[in-house]
């Protein structure tokens, strides 16, 4: 038996509250869509930074190699001088020597890392150890390589050399470069320093003696804060 017509409104109104979501309820699915979307932005970022240092250490190889090639004609790797936290003077050294354009001039028992004039290098340009269309740099003054009046084949090779260039890592820091920063050659470790800032963008040298290479106290050294997320080269 049907129920009487008064007691119908009373039935719809009662289907409607079902069917329709509670103010708790829409906080909880709110709840629910924000936790998803902070756990999906969180992969994302991790596996940007994975790739972004798996890219950092392979630049490294190529500059590693680069460096290698370049001690086989030399006999030594690129001096930096100056403050080894003036990554862009040291930047700008490395990038210089590894596409040819600095050299080491050896008189009786004295040794010098100087650029190259034009008369040292052919209208074609010099040796270089690096292909830099496969790496990211940057400089203030001019192009490289050369693109339109930047590029002009009557003048003297010196004329086309780079002006402040650095290597950026994937992070868009320039890479840290560091090996006998003194004239007198008292650079006391085998090899050099190279590494990327990784994600923070930030190193300490605290512990770290920038004339002779040596770090007191190697684990504590890497463990710093600054230099937990660094990435160097061989490793």
């Amino acid at each position: 038996m049907l129920p009487s017509p008064k007691y119908r409104p009373h039935l719809r109104h009662t289907r409607q509250s079902q069917g329709a979501f509670t103010l708790i309820e829409v906080l909880a699915v709110i709840a629910v869509i924000a936790v998803l979307s902070a756990l999906s932005f969180g992969i994302a970022t991790g596996v940007k930074n994975s790739q972004s240092r798996s890219k950092a250490k392979g630049e490294l190889a190529i500059l590693a190699l680069a460096l290698e090639q370049y001690k086989s004609q030399y006999g030594d790797y690129p001096w930096v001088d100056g403050d080894p936290n003036a990554a862009n003077d040291n930047g700008t050294i490395l990038f210089d020597a590894l596409l040819g354009w600095r050299k080491f001039e050896r008189s009786g028992e004295t040794t010098s890392f100087v650029e190259k004039q034009s008369t040292d290098v052919p209208p074609t340009g010099p040796k270089s150890y690096l292909d830099v269309s496969k790496l990211t740099y940057v400089g203030n003054t001019g192009t490289y390589p050369y693109e339109g009046n930047d590029y002009n084949p009557d003048l003297g090779s010196a004329d086309r050399q780079p002006g402040d260039h650095v290597l950026l890592d994937p992070w868009g820091n320039p890479y840290v470069y560091l090996y006998g920063q003194t004239s007198n050659r008292d650079w006391e470790v085998f090899g050099y320093y190279l590494y990327s800032l990784g994600p923070d963008g930030s190193d300490s040298i605290v512990g770290l003696n920038t004339s002779s290479g040596v770090v007191n106290d190697e684990s504590s050294y890497r463990g710093q804060t600054e230099n937990i997320d660094n990435i160097y080269s061989g490793e």
